[in-house]
């Protein structure tokens, strides 16, 4: 909503309190990082002095169960613990920062020695952590999948090498996956066919995307719409499931990215103000290296609901943070000064996602190659446009699987006829299931809620008794 007479406050700009003097030294006033942390009492405290979460012992690998503090929706109150904790930055470290949000950095540069030391000190921190159960269950099942080298390296890049921080980070990734996809899929690669539905709807609304676009320093862009009336298990199933999609590119990981943020929810619905809490808390469970987090709203109303964001965000994220406030028009020219620009992010007035359509194939595209590489499914919550269903009535035979399905019957129905024994028939039905998998389709019967994959035999006896219907339908004997 705007204000009462519909417009746009011009005296709220983005980022009011950091930028570079004439002669290119660091304007003290910058907001550096802040050590806050959780208190006994439940709210914000920034009085440990330490590295804030990373100072836990061992670091909670629950973090997602912690509960919002009291104060977090305190703008003031948030703004003022930030703000003191920033200015013990030294200029230095604030003018780094300055750079990694504005964009004007250059890519880490890796050595082979340092990639090395980073591997070996690593394994060294997992083993000092005392509460590592989710990782343990996971190394038990299959040592190889922890042990990539690839996918370690994205973790300790999320953290800048910063071997403790890392393997906290990993401990909580094992821990988040097995509360949000079980013990099943402890150990496997996330794909779509392992969401349910309403993870699979929230995908599909574009309202969280990886950008293929980067900014000026080339650095991927995460573009994401909160407000929603998505469950919070919805919202953090499908966020892990696009930071999987990233852990296959790890040019990605050694570039870093920024995320944008817009704000639809009414942060009168405490249930949007913890979910957004939530929804933060798991940035520390990703293998993402953040350097610049912008929050962005139109109303007034807005602003608390980013400040639990703000409240929730870790000491490395708080320093990274700016706001953006006003007509989606002046948002995007604001971030047009953090190298991001103009038509880059792919939301239009009211928070309207301008390229659903084109994400949507992606997403589709996505989900047969992730068919075609990863283990197969037996159990999936949500069929795709290519699988076929089993079952009769109208909802089953006007899927477009089992349209698609009969189009390939009919296409080989004169050499099914034809066939003089019944091996060549088999090897007909045979090809038309080998054609429909081919196409990353499966053979799907219902199961309670769920859907689960038949048995080769049973998909080319549906096939065969296509045949036969198209038979009796044209009225062959």
């Amino acid at each position: 909503d705007m204000s009462n007479n519909g417009s746009v406050n011009p005296n709220i700009q983005s980022e009011t309190d950091t930028d570079m003097s004439n002669n290119g030294s660091v304007n003290p006033n910058i907001q550096s990082e802040t050590d806050t942390d959780m208190s006994n009492n439940g709210s914000v405290n920034d009085d440990d002095g330490g590295d804030g979460d990373d100072d836990r012992e061992d670091g909670n690998p629950n973090i997602l169960s912690e509960k919002m503090p009291e104060n977090a929706a305190n703008v003031d109150e948030i703004e003022s613990l930030i703000a003191q904790q920033m200015m013990k930055l030294s200029v230095e470290d604030r003018e780094k920062v300055y750079c990694d949000v504005h964009g004007v950095k250059e890519g880490e540069k890796e050595t082979e020695e340092m990639i090395q030391t980073g591997l070996d000190s690593l394994q060294r921190e997992i083993e000092k952590l005392q509460d590592r159960e989710a990782y343990d269950l996971a190394y038990t099942k299959d040592p190889k999948y922890l042990e990539r080298r690839s996918f370690r390296l994205a973790f300790l890049r999320s953290d800048s090498f910063d071997a403790r921080k890392a393997a906290i980070r990993l401990v909580r990734h094992f821990q988040v996956k097995l509360d949000l996809f079980g013990e099943e899929k402890l150990v496997m690669d996330i794909v779509q066919d392992d969401l349910d539905r309403d993870t699979m709807d929230a995908l599909y609304t574009g309202t969280d995307q990886i950008l293929d676009a980067t900014d000026s320093a080339g650095r991927y862009i995460i573009s994401i719409v909160f407000g929603a009336p998505w469950t919070t298990r919805a919202y953090l199933q499908r966020s892990f499931y696009n930071n999987t999609t990233t852990l296959r590119n790890p040019q990605k990981h050694n570039q870093g990215c920024i995320i944008v943020i817009y704000s639809l929810a009414n942060p009168s619905q405490q249930g949007d103000m913890s979910k957004h809490y939530t929804f933060t808390k798991l940035a520390e469970c990703l293998a993402d290296r953040i350097e610049a987090l912008h929050l962005c709203h139109d109303s007034p109303k807005g602003q608390a609901l980013l400040t639990v964001g703000k409240a929730a965000a870790s000491p490395s994220i708080k320093i990274r943070i700016r706001t953006h406030f006003g007509t989606n028009d002046q948002i995007m020219s604001s971030l047009a000064g953090f190298g991001i620009e103009p038509g880059t992010i792919p939301v239009g007035q009211g928070c309207r996602i301008t390229n659903l359509e084109t994400y949507q194939k992606h997403l589709i595209e996505m989900r047969a190659v992730e068919r075609l590489k990863e283990p197969k499914r037996q159990k999936i919550h949500v069929p795709s446009k290519a699988d076929v269903l089993f079952g009769k009535g109208a909802p089953f035979q006007s899927h477009l699987g089992n349209i698609q399905l009969r189009s390939l019957v009919s296409e080989r129905y004169k050499a099914y006829a034809k066939a003089a024994t019944k091996g060549q028939k088999m090897q007909i039905t045979k090809e038309i299931v080998q054609t429909v998998q081919q196409n990353s389709g499966l053979f799907l019967r219902p199961d309670g809620g769920s859907w689960v994959c038949v048995e080769e035999e049973a998909a080319r006896q549906k096939v065969s008794a296509l045949f036969r219907s198209l038979r009796i339908r044209i009225g062959d004997t």
